[in-house]
């Protein structure tokens, strides 16, 4: 499942894995909650977005995403 969602102007996806248990929590979450968590997570992991380059957002996801099995955040 994709989820697409703006932080400061920049466009952002979570990809989640529809067999894994991640999604079933997320998907009788009330509308805007995963949205709102996503973008939260964002901005205190990589800070305003706005404010890196392509190659530095690039970098910071893939450290973000690194290991993950059943969700990622990419730039969309």
């Amino acid at each position: 499942a994709q989820y697409p969602l703006t932080v400061n102007g920049i466009d952002f996806v979570s990809k989640v894995d529809t067999n894994g248990s991640m999604y079933k929590q997320i998907a009788v979450l009330p509308q805007g909650i995963f949205d709102s968590m996503n973008k939260g997570a964002i901005l205190q992991i990589i800070g305003d977005p706005s404010e890196l380059t392509y190659d530095e957002l690039v970098l910071e996801l893939e450290r973000i995403n690194e290991g993950a099995s059943q969700a990622v955040i990419e730039l969309a």
